[in-house]
C-alpha cells in the first residue's frame, strides 16, 4: 500500500515530537549536572569551611562522582526504555493505521462497486430507478401508442408503478445493508 503524503508528513511529525521530548530531557539533565557542579565548585572554594586533609577530600570527591554516575546509569536506563516504547508504540500506531486504511480501502471498493454489474471486462453503472422509471415510460408509451387509455386511467396503474418504486427503495435499502 502507498502511503499519502499526510500521513508521512503525521509520521514525520509524530517522530519529530518524540526526538523533541528526548531532546529535552538530555538537555534538563545536562543543566542539573551543570547546577551540580556549581555547587561542588563553591562548596569545596567556601571561605569558611574547614580545610579537609587531601585525602579525605578525594575520597569526597569520589563519593560524589560515584553518586553522579550512578544517577547518570540510572538516567540513561530509563532513556533507553523509554527509546525502546517509544519505538513499540510507533510500530504498534503504524500497524494499526495500516489495518484502518486497508477496511477503509475495502468499504470504498464495496460503494463503488455496489450498483455496478459487469458486462465482459466493463463495469458498467446500474441505478435501479432510473432503470424502474425506465420501464414505466415504456409501458406507458406502449399503453397510449396501442390507444389504451382505459388502463392510463384505471386506478390499478398509478398503484402498480408506486408498488414498483417501492419495491425498487426496498431492494436498494436491503443490498445496501446486506453488504
Amino acid at each position: 500500500m502507498k502511503k499519502s503524503s499526510e500521513e508521512k508528513n503525521n509520521e514525520q511529525a509524530d517522530i519529530n515530537g518524540r526526538i523533541e521530548y528526548i531532546d529535552q530531557g538530555l538537555r534538563s539533565v545536562d543543566n542539573r549536572m551543570r547546577a551540580v557542579e556549581k555547587r561542588l565548585s563553591i562548596k569545596t572554594f567556601e571561605p569558611d569551611t574547614v580545610i579537609i586533609s587531601s585525602e579525605k577530600g578525594k575520597s569526597i570527591d569520589e563519593a560524589w562522582l560515584n553518586e553522579i554516575r550512578e544517577k547518570l546509569n540510572e538516567m540513561d536506563a530509563k532513556l533507553s526504555v523509554l527509546e525502546k516504547t517509544t519505538q513499540e508504540t510507533h510500530v504498534n500506531d503504524t500497524g494499526s493505521l495500516r489495518s484502518q486504511l486497508s477496511l477503509i480501502e475495502n468499504r470504498i471498493l464495496k460503494l463503488e462497486n455496489l450498483n455496478k454489474i459487469t458486462i465482459g471486462k466493463i463495469k458498467v453503472p446500474v441505478e435501479f430507478s432510473g432503470l424502474a422509471a425506465t420501464i414505466v415510460m415504456f409501458v406507458t408509451g406502449y399503453l397510449v401508442y396501442s390507444n389504451r387509455w382505459d388502463v392510463i386511467r384505471s386506478s390499478i396503474f398509478p398503484v402498480s408503478i408506486g408498488i414498483l418504486f417501492g419495491v425498487v427503495v426496498i431492494g436498494k435499502f436491503i443490498m445496501t445493508r446486506r453488504e
